[in-house]
């Protein structure tokens, strides 16, 4: 077994299949996604900048896509774990969920309020019980959302002090118009009162048409000045990611703009906390 800390996990990738994957978000004129991708596709880059491992993030709505991506774990042995998807509205979901994770690689579900129209769904009942049996079942929960939901983490954090939360993408902070103080408050608030995590993830496809270590530095050195180095986990989210820039290209910039940071503390946002957090030594 590798060493944990000196393991690079990247956190966030998503794979699909453009024929039977229930890509809800993907559209014809986004050209350079509508196709499928897999493993065997990034692997290349990964090995270029010293990638170890592959956490799939859930990107589609179907049992069809859960059940893929716990096959390339099975067939991939550089794809460490999977974060899939539920109906988290459904009162069946406790069944889905042990369905799930009688596979070794299934980690946790993603919980994509991003995705609904509803800016009070991760507050509604319905939604705080399918959490609820996320939870009981010493799950981890991804939370896609945006500065508009980040008022509801700390009540949801409070409520299933068990259930280990992760932020993805920093919250997809405006930096390309710059404004930020909500952004900044509301991650203040979290940081401060709970114990959520953060991936910095997607930061470059939020950073305009200029995605430089620049840019994207006062989030991040933020995020590391509020949540500390043992809550941050590195994530490319490729291959969203490549509409702003290279997988190479989007692991140097992230990786530049966490400074000048003690090598224990890079190796753990880098790593480390991944292998905590999913749980990828058990």
């Amino acid at each position: 077994m590798s060493n944990p800390a000196s393991t690079v996990v990247d956190t966030h990738n998503h794979y699909w299949d453009i024929e039977r994957s229930d890509l809800y978000w993907l559209t014809p004129d986004v050209e350079p996604l509508y196709r499928s991708f897999t493993p065997p596709d990034l692997k290349p880059h990964m090995d270029e900048v010293g990638v170890q491992k592959s956490v799939i993030v859930q990107a589609a709505h179907s049992r069809w896509d859960n059940l893929w991506w716990l096959q390339l774990a099975e067939q991939y042995p550089y794809v460490a774990a999977v974060v899939g998807w539920v109906d988290l509205e459904d009162p069946d979901v406790g069944m889905a969920l042990d369905e799930y994770r009688q596979h070794p690689a299934f980690r946790g579900v993603r919980a994509g309020a991003e995705d609904v129209s509803d800016p009070e769904w991760l507050a509604r009942p319905d939604v705080y019980r399918g959490i609820g049996e996320v939870a009981r079942r010493g799950l981890s929960l991804d939370l896609l959302v945006r500065t508009p939901h980040l008022g509801h983490v700390p009540a949801l954090a409070a409520k299933y002090p068990e259930l280990p939360l992760v932020i993805d993408h920093l919250a997809k902070p405006e930096i390309a118009s710059g404004d930020l103080d909500a952004w900044y408050a509301g991650m203040e608030e979290i940081a401060r009162d709970t114990a959520v995590w953060c991936k910095v993830s997607g930061l470059l496809t939020e950073a305009g048409p200029d995605p430089t270590t620049e840019r994207i530095r006062p989030v991040v050195t933020f995020a590391i000045e509020h949540f500390g180095t043992d809550r941050l986990m590195w994530g490319s989210d490729w291959p969203v990611c490549t509409l702003a820039a290279s997988y190479e290209e989007t692991f140097r910039t992230v990786t530049g703009a966490l400074g000048s940071l003690a090598d224990g503390d890079r190796a753990a946002i880098m790593g480390g906390n991944a292998v905590r957090f999913y749980r990828l030594d058990a």
